[in-house]
């Protein structure tokens, strides 16, 4: 490979990574909650995830490609990682029947979906037409970048020597697998390793045995490209890449053996026409070979599904990124809605999740404006939507208990709870200010913040913590002592908020500081004051048991809830 080379290959890398991130996070923001309904009902079961990523690699030739749709999927929060299962497995069946199969090159097409995305972009006669084109660029982009990849190495495929080191290695079990695995992973390809695999046994350099292994190796190579799509991503996306691997390594070892003590070797000798021993039909006997390690070790796995995703999550551990991209429910079980007061229990549980990612949001954005991290920042958006997908999920249910009881003493609580969920939802809505404020309006101001408003900001971020946290233990037990502390609480930030605005207004008048600092730090402790008086609501709403009543929960004049009548009514 000459310098230009390796360059293209960075190139495409970052291409690659670009696209995948644009898809991802734009998929996130446009069809999330549409597409969780679709993924749920077309993969809610792992055979039936198996089927979904048998067809859509079948249709687009590249088990690569469809691991990197999950992984974008996944990291937008739009699949889960035990949906992504049972789709990794027959994405690796569906890259192996390219010969029954009319396939297309995405990667001869991605320019038009560029063209398509700039165009869009250009036009955007609305923000989600806006987002739809930068979906349709980042997936352009992104087979551009594996495009550029493949191009960049492609010298390779034709390249004696590295012929020569494939034939001698499959003399050798171990170094037949571990030179598919490499090859696969530089040339980025595995059907076309597989293809070089036939040639070379065709041609009687290698025997069906080791090209057995090499193909084994092959499987395991493919699986690096799902990892450079997690490169960028969150931890629950990289176990999508580590699941796709353990199952083409536990396939590897299984078949290897197999090979090695001849039983696999004498079975696909038995359903392939002709025999392969005798060098007759040699192709046929590897694609079949090919074709059943993915079926058989499909069947095997699927049952481990749960257990695999069990394994992916203890390798890479939780990090709080979990909580955020999916935002799903945790509590909201169906079959309770007959027993309308366990499911406002459930309800419950649902709205202190809530408050959690709330308290996760605002710390992080502090973390961001404290560290000047600019990762962390990024991150409070895809709280704010895990955030949002709660409130309609919650919502939903609490409509539908409505619908289903008869009992006054719930059908008088569903308002106030939405009421309380809505609340919470704003509350996000202020922690997103909050991020905005000392994220994008502090650092933009020509002068650094002094130390006299970095003081208050500081402050009143640990009072409304404490705050928070006093809330997330008063939903979870309603003791009355938390109520008392909440509200005394909430008089403290308020009675901060008045002195501290007064005071740096004073010094803006003045001439005593720089007056956009300021007037930026007045823009903070104004939503978090907001965000205590939001607290305080909630707690008042559960201080009356959830009855609605405009005295007690203060709403806003566009917040009251409408509520479809119950069957009490």
């Amino acid at each position: 490979m000459s310098f230009f080379d390796v360059l293209n290959l960075l190139g495409g890398l970052a291409l690659f990574l670009f696209g995948m991130n644009k898809m991802s996070d734009n998929l996130q923001a446009v069809a999330g909650n549409e597409m969780r309904r679709i993924l749920k009902k077309i993969t809610n079961t792992p055979f039936k995830g198996v089927l979904v990523g048998l067809g859509i690699t079948a249709i687009i030739q590249s088990s690569s490609a469809t691991s990197v749709m999950i992984i974008g999927l996944v990291n937008a929060g739009i699949m889960t990682l035990q949906q992504a299962v049972g789709v990794v497995m027959g994405a690796n069946i569906g890259t192996t029947v390219t010969a029954q199969l009319i396939a297309f090159n995405i990667g001869e097409i991605a320019y038009l979906f560029v063209i398509v995305g700039v165009l869009g972009m250009l036009v955007k006669r609305s923000r989600k037409m806006e987002q739809w084109s930068q979906i349709i660029l980042g997936f352009g982009l992104l087979f551009i970048g594996l495009s550029v990849m493949s191009h960049s190495v492609s010298g390779l495929k034709e390249s004696q020597t590295a012929m020569n080191i494939l034939s001698q290695a499959a003399e050798y079990p171990f170094y037949a697998i571990l030179a598919g695995m490499l090859f696969t992973m530089v040339i980025q390809s595995s059907s076309a390793a597989v293809g070089i695999v036939i040639v070379l046994a065709n041609a009687g350099l290698i025997s069906f045995e080791g090209a057995l292994y090499l193909v084994y190796g092959d499987n395991i190579g493919t699986t690096v490209t799902a990892w450079l799509a997690g490169l960028g991503a969150n931890n629950t996306a990289k176990r999508v890449a580590l699941v796709h691997s353990i199952f083409n390594l536990f396939g590897t070892v299984v078949f290897a053996l197999l090979t090695y003590f001849g039983l696999y070797t004498v079975f696909v000798n038995r359903i392939t026409p002709g025999d392969v021993f005798a060098g007759v039909n040699t192709a046929r006997h590897i694609a079949n070979a090919h074709t059943f390690f993915n079926v058989l070790n499909m069947l095997v796995m699927l049952p481990l599904a749960g257990l695999l995703a069990k394994i992916a999550t203890k390798v890479i551990p939780k990090d709080p990124e979990d909580l955020i991209s999916l935002g799903e429910p945790k509590h909201l079980n169906y079959h309770l809605i007959n027993d309308s007061h366990l499911a406002i229990d459930q309800s419950l549980k649902e709205m202190r999740e809530m408050l959690r990612l709330v308290r996760l949001g605002l710390y992080v954005s502090y973390e961001a404006f404290r560290d000047k991290n600019y990762k962390k920042q990024i991150r409070v958006s895809r709280i704010e939507n895990a955030i949002d997908h709660l409130q309609r999920e919650i919502t939903r249910y609490l409509v539908a208990v409505n619908e289903r009881t008869n009992a006054q003493a719930i059908i008088q609580k569903i308002p106030a709870l939405l009421h309380s969920v809505n609340d919470i939802e704003k509350i996000g809505d202020f922690t997103e200010e909050v991020n905005r404020i000392l994220n994008y309006q502090i650092p933009a101001q020509k002068n650094p913040l002094c130390s006299d408003f970095r003081a208050m900001i500081d402050e009143l971020h640990n009072r409304v913590i404490e705050m928070l946290d006093l809330s997330i233990e008063y939903i979870e037990e309603f003791k009355p002592i938390y109520t008392f502390q909440i509200i005394e609480l909430e008089g403290r930030i308020n009675e901060m908020h008045r002195s501290l605005r007064s005071r740096i207004m004073g010094q803006i008048q003045n001439a005593d500081c720089d007056p956009v600092g300021g007037l930026n730090t007045i823009d903070y402790i104004d939503a978090m004051e907001l965000i205590a008086d939001k607290l305080k609501n909630l707690v008042k709403a559960g201080t009356h048991g959830f009855i609605y009543s405009e005295d007690t929960l203060e709403p806003d004049e566009d917040d009251a809830p409408e509520v479809p009548a119950g069957k009490g009514n």
